[in-house]
């Protein structure tokens, strides 16, 4: 069961991923690529507790 659950996460890293960078990189804005690679960390940090969590289960 725990691997499903990281698969499901790691899906839903993907989606939120790209979706920030479908809705954040259309074309060159140095502003919003700051922004995209801000978010990537931010996320990479939480999807990452998320995970450390549900791992120490």
């Amino acid at each position: 069961m725990k691997h499903l659950e990281r698969v499901l996460l790691l899906v839903i890293a993907l989606a939120v991923g790209s979706g920030l960078g479908y809705k954040l990189l259309p074309g060159f804005e140095p502003g919003k690529m700051i922004l995209f690679a801000i978010c990537c960390i931010i996320l990479g940090e939480i999807f990452y507790q998320i995970d450390k969590k549900r791992s120490q289960k």
